[in-house]
């Protein structure tokens, strides 16, 4: 007979996500995985598999507990400029939000990609397509509902916001003032002209 589990997965996932998103996939050990997840190793193999399969497991946590309020940003706001300086502002919330280790834990990792194997690297770079492709999708809607000219081109702000939040992360771990990185957003919107 199978023993019950007597964990919170989701607590251990939780745990294990801070931990990554803190250290980076190499830099961190299974003891210190087993010391923040409270779980003997075991129980860790057990649960979520290897260190390499926990990874991914705690990054589709990020996804869907972190990384979704960026795409809730996009389709909340009322006007295309204010939906584009939201997700911008995500970006710099998460990094000084207290409860979190900074950066984002996509963007971080993908800038260690070579520690990562093909389907930990797909994960990743499927992320940032999706936000990409949602910040198009969510200005295309815009264009055929009058929101903003058709000659906007949404791929290329896409690109430039895509830019702007890996670069925002960058900036902000190196130690860029919350404000110095709001001006740069407020610059960055007012040009784009949506």
């Amino acid at each position: 007979m199978a023993r019950k589990k007597t964990f919170s997965e989701n607590s251990a996932l939780e745990s294990a996500m801070l931990l990554f998103w803190k250290k980076g996939y190499s830099a961190t050990s299974m003891k210190e995985l087993e010391h923040v997840m409270g779980l003997k190793i075991t129980s860790i193999y057990n649960a979520f598999g290897n260190k390499r399969a926990l990874f991914e497991k705690a990054l589709h946590y990020y996804l869907q507990h972190i990384l979704i309020h960026f795409s809730e940003s996009l389709d909340n706001a009322d006007l295309p400029k204010n939906a584009l300086k939201a997700v911008l502002m995500d970006v710099i919330n998460l990094h000084f939000n207290q409860s979190h280790p900074g950066g984002c834990l996509v963007v971080l990792s993908v800038l260690e990609s070579e520690q990562h194997d093909e389907r930990s690297n797909d994960i990743l770079n499927s992320a940032l397509f999706s936000l990409r492709n949602a910040i198009v999708q969510r200005l295309e809607r815009d264009k055929a509902h009058g929101g903003i000219t058709a000659e906007i081109d949404a791929h290329a702000i896409a690109n430039h916001m895509m830019a702007l939040i890996t670069g925002i992360t960058t900036m902000a771990k190196a130690g860029f003032s919350q404000q110095e990185l709001e001006k740069l957003i407020d610059d960055s919107v007012e040009l784009w002209s949506v």
